[in-house]
């Protein structure tokens, strides 16, 4: 759910309902896992301070919620409904922290596109990582999520951008030319009212597919080693630990000798064509980093220990309060697990935006009358700790 902050996951495409009328919506969540961690400087129920502990599993549910109107359908009308996720009211603290989908207020439903969308659209899924399971040069690709299994086919034409992330990293020298199926790509699609997913960007993360894992970084006591808290995957062998290991699992990875550091520019490839401020020294909580991994074992307690070759520097979600406005505007409040354990960060960091390149959700641009100091924001960003700005942006969202 993190990832909704700045982005939206596509439920369902070209759904058949009947005509009629409808006054409510009803969803079904399986049972849910997460995990935190806390840097409250005590411990939280068996949670000791500093630790990244999971949260008790939610228990499968249906929420069901009324529409602020009548929602009427006619034969052949095409319509779009958007599902507003809204996690801090998922969790409680009454008997612990747990999360509970059914506090009043967790979703609220939507038929009216938001204000910066681009034309044409009526929502954007973004950042989508998977591997290529079919590909047709010019005319269409299918990534399959290795997480959750989630296929998306969408349409490539003359407008579709491709990228590739620095050819030490993916084997890619130039993209289009090196997609092909088992390749691993980020693709940003564009869903139209009509249902129509039409990809805006391919990304190549791996041109031939190697052992990876992606996730939230934090540090550790043991030089060389940090924590990660897997949000992606890709197995290319039989390695049991990777393979049996799950959204939210906790790696301890150490980096090689020989391991170089990336930065995956993505849709920021042109504004940031020689971008500076992360090796694999320069690692801080709250990154995001997809690493290529040598050797696996799972070890005390179901932690996963890895050994890194290449690690790559891919966007972070971060919700956060804005101080001062500006193409390049300020922002408080950050997560403690960044704050906390990033005692060089700058009290109020700067965020970079870019005319052309970055997207607003929620608003036009910085000067909206929307965006003002004290505005709740969740930008999603490169976070190079080792350069400032610490935020390049290529998303902003007002929620």
């Amino acid at each position: 759910m993190t990832r909704l902050q700045t982005d939206s996951s596509l439920v369902a495409d070209k759904v058949t309902v009947a005509a009629g009328t409808y006054t409510s919506i009803s969803v079904t969540l399986a049972s849910s896992s997460g995990i935190f961690i806390n840097q409250s400087g005590a411990t939280v129920g068996a949670c000791a301070a500093g630790a990244v502990c999971g949260l008790p599993n939610g228990a499968a549910t249906t929420i069901t919620f009324t529409f602020p109107s009548a929602l009427v359908l006619t034969s052949d009308q095409t319509q779009w409904i958007g599902l507003d996720f809204n996690l801090n009211k998922a969790i409680t603290t009454s008997n612990g922290i747990s999360v509970d989908f059914t506090q009043t207020g967790v979703m609220t439903a939507t038929t009216t596109p938001r204000r910066g969308l681009p034309s044409g659209s009526v929502e954007t899924i973004e950042d989508f990582v998977g591997v290529v399971t079919a590909y047709t040069s010019g005319s269409s690709i299918t990534v399959q999520s290795s997480v959750s299994g989630q296929t998306i086919t969408a349409a490539l034409n003359g407008s579709t951008e491709y990228d590739e992330v620095p050819t030490g990293y993916s084997g890619c020298v130039l993209a289009p030319s090196c997609i092909k199926v088992g390749s691993t790509v980020s693709m940003d699609v564009g869903l139209a009212l009509s249902g129509a997913l039409t990809a805006t960007e391919v990304d190549v993360l791996e041109a031939t597919g190697v052992n990876e894992v992606e996730g939230v970084i934090y540090p550790t006591s043991t030089a060389g080693v940090f924590g990660l808290i897997l949000a992606d995957k890709v197995v290319t062998d039989s390695n049991a630990a990777l393979t049996n290991a799950t959204y939210g699992a906790g790696i301890l990875v150490t980096i090689s000798p020989t391991a170089n550091g990336y930065i995956d520019t993505k849709t920021l490839s042109i504004p940031l064509s020689n971008p500076v401020g992360f090796s694999t020294s320069d690692l801080a909580a709250g990154q995001m980093i997809r690493a290529q991994i040598t050797s696996a074992t799972t070890g005390t307690g179901g932690v996963i220990n890895a050994t890194a070759g290449n690690l790559l520097l891919r966007f972070s979600r971060i919700t956060a309060t804005v101080s001062a406005t500006g193409t390049t505007f300020t922002v408080t409040n950050l997560p403690t697990y960044i704050t906390a354990l990033n005692t060089s960060l700058p009290t109020t960091p700067q965020v970079v935006t870019y005319l052309n390149y970055t997207l607003f959700d929620g608003l036009v641009n910085t000067t909206d009358p929307v965006f003002v100091a004290g505005t709740t924001v969740s930008f999603r960003a490169l976070y190079l700790s080792n350069s400032a700005p610490s935020f390049q942006a290529a998303k902003v969202r007002v929620p």
